[in-house]
C-alpha cells in the first residue's frame, strides 16, 4: 500500500505542471499573434497513473492505451518551427473532435485477494487547441473485464465477471516537437453492479501524432 501511494503525489504534480505550461501556452495565445495548430488525423497515447477503486489508501497502478481518429473538417498540416507550430490558422480554430478506441488495465493484490479490471472502450473527445498545448474533455463507455480470487487458506474462490461502465475524463496535451506531446489526464469511471463501481484515474503519459 505505501508503495502504491508513494507514486501518488509524483502524478499530481506531474498533472498540475501539464495544466500550468498548457495555462501559460493558452495565455501566450490571447494576443492573438499565435497560431492555433491544426491537429494530426491520428494520435497514440500511452499513460501510466493510479487507479482508486476504493480510497486513496488502495490505489493500484494503472496502464492505459488509446487511439484517437479525427473527425469532422480535415485541414493541411502545419509548420512547425523547431519551438511552436506557424501560419495561417484554419478555419476551425475553435474544438476539434476525436474518437478514441482506448484499452486499460489495472491489478491488485492485498490480504489473499487479488483482483484485476480490463477496460475496453470508446470515448468521444472534444479538443480545444492552443498554440503550444491542447485541453481535452470527453466521456465514453466500455466493458470492464472483472477477476477476483480469494484464498487465505481456508477459502479458495475465482470469479470472473463482466460490467458496462461510463466515463468522464479531462486533461491537457504539452506539445514537445511536431509529432509528440505530453499529457495528463484526469478521470472519472462509473461501473454498474457493486464491484468497483466508481473509480478515480489519474495518469500521464506521451502522445505520439502520426
Amino acid at each position: 500500500m505505501f508503495a502504491k501511494q508513494r507514486y501518488f503525489a509524483p502524478l499530481v504534480i506531474a498533472l498540475t505542471l501539464a495544466v500550468s505550461f498548457g495555462g501559460a501556452a493558452l495565455a501566450d495565445d490571447s494576443h492573438g499573434d499565435g497560431y492555433q495548430k491544426e491537429g494530426r488525423d491520428l494520435q497514440l497515447g500511452l499513460g501510466l497513473g493510479l487507479a482508486d477503486p476504493d480510497d486513496i489508501d488502495s490505489a493500484e497502478i494503472y496502464y492505459s492505451a488509446a487511439l484517437r481518429f479525427r473527425i469532422g473538417r480535415q485541414y493541411d498540416e502545419p509548420v512547425w518551427d523547431g519551438d511552436s507550430y506557424r501560419g495561417r490558422p484554419p478555419a476551425d480554430t475553435g474544438i476539434r473532435g476525436y474518437l478514441e478506441p482506448e484499452i486499460s488495465y489495472w491489478s491488485s493484490s492485498d490480504d489473499g485477494v487479488d483482483e484485476s479490471d480490463l477496460l475496453v472502450g470508446v470515448n468521444l473527445i472534444g479538443v480545444v487547441p492552443t498554440r503550444s498545448a491542447d485541453y481535452f474533455l470527453g466521456v465514453g463507455f466500455g466493458v470492464h473485464f472483472l477477476d477476483a480470487e480469494v484464498d487465505d487458506g481456508t477459502v479458495d474462490i475465482d470469479d470472473s465477471d463482466e460490467a458496462i461502465g461510463g466515463n468522464l475524463q479531462v486533461g491537457v496535451d504539452v506539445n514537445i516537437s511536431e509529432n509528440a506531446a505530453l499529457f495528463g489526464t484526469g478521470r472519472i469511471d462509473l461501473l454498474e453492479g457493486d464491484r468497483n463501481e466508481r473509480q478515480t484515474k489519474i495518469y500521464v503519459g506521451v502522445r505520439f501524432k502520426l
